[in-house]
């Protein structure tokens, strides 16, 4: 993009260029709040509108620059993938960033630790990706984390509302049957490794497409297997399925009793009043 629309501007200079045009805008991005997010996303999937929300935090960016992330190997293929999942645009795209800042916009609930990021480290997510958020709106990627935390009545209604909608679950082969059933309903599970997921993604593309394929529905595709989820988000946007897809997060590692990362140990989650009623 930025070749395209600045081809004056050297290769050697595009970092420089790019720092600089951050400079200048940074003081209009703000992102969108956690439950301003979580409401956008109620509402498409309650008026059955396709689109899907992508949450990008700092391991796609490692991914993307060709880094590893803490569950996934980088490789060369998906770097470009994950590319090209940046790149995501159209109705009901629901692009995030992990730029939870003083300078960006937070919750008086966050901390470090607790989805609050330095300044420093927001700027350089921004740098590394601003390019790929040039007419969008930066949503949050920790909408449903955050209102389990501390707005769980908002959060327990979508997740009714997600129980309802939810048709396929591809996620960690360790969430039980009895998890999908409380959280997903019928849901079809088709399972993926809890690290370098990734390295299967055709053979779970292949299952997914076969059973998109024979729904005549709208539904909801729920995701929860890491980094490796946003190119499987883009693999399937382009089949044009009639889907909204849903990538869940680490907020299901606590459903589960797995605390693995640090927000869920600094934090108190009320799972009972998070998942009232969901059976």
């Amino acid at each position: 993009m930025i070749n395209y629309l600045f081809p004056f501007v050297r290769k050697r200079n595009i970092d420089y260029f790019i720092k600089n045009t951050v400079e200048i805008f940074k003081d209009t991005v703000q992102i969108v709040s956690p439950t301003d997010t979580l409401n956008t996303i109620s509402k498409i999937i309650e008026e059955n509108k396709k689109g899907a929300y992508v949450r990008f935090g700092d391991g796609d960016v490692y991914l993307l620059n060709g880094y590893e992330d803490s569950y996934q190997t980088s490789s060369e293929k998906l770097s470009g993938e994950m590319q090209e999942t940046f790149k995501l645009k159209g109705d009901n795209i629901i692009k995030c960033l992990s730029i939870h800042s003083y300078l960006y916009g937070k919750e008086e609930e966050m901390f470090e630790g607790n989805h609050l990021v330095s300044n420093d480290q927001a700027n350089k997510l921004l740098y590394s990706t601003f390019q790929y958020f040039v007419g969008h709106k930066i949503y949050s990627p920790i909408a449903l984390h955050y209102c389990a935390t501390h707005k769980p009545l908002i959060a327990n209604s979508f997740l009714k509302t997600l129980k309802k909608k939810t048709i396929l679950f591809i996620g960690n082969e360790k969430v039980s049957n009895d998890t999908v059933r409380l959280l997903f309903g019928n849901a079809k599970h088709i399972k993926t490794s809890p690290e370098n997921a990734y390295n299967d993604i055709d053979r779970v593309e292949i299952e997914a497409n076969n059973f998109l394929d024979k729904e005549n529905n709208y539904g909801v595709v729920v995701l929860a297997m890491g980094c490796s989820g946003r190119p499987l988000t883009k693999r399937l946007i382009s089949k044009n399925h009639n889907i909204f897809i849903f990538d869940f997060g680490s907020l299901l590692d606590g459903i589960i009793g797995f605390n693995s990362r640090v927000w869920l140990l600094k934090t108190e989650i009320n799972y009972k009043l998070l998942l009232k009623d969901l059976w």
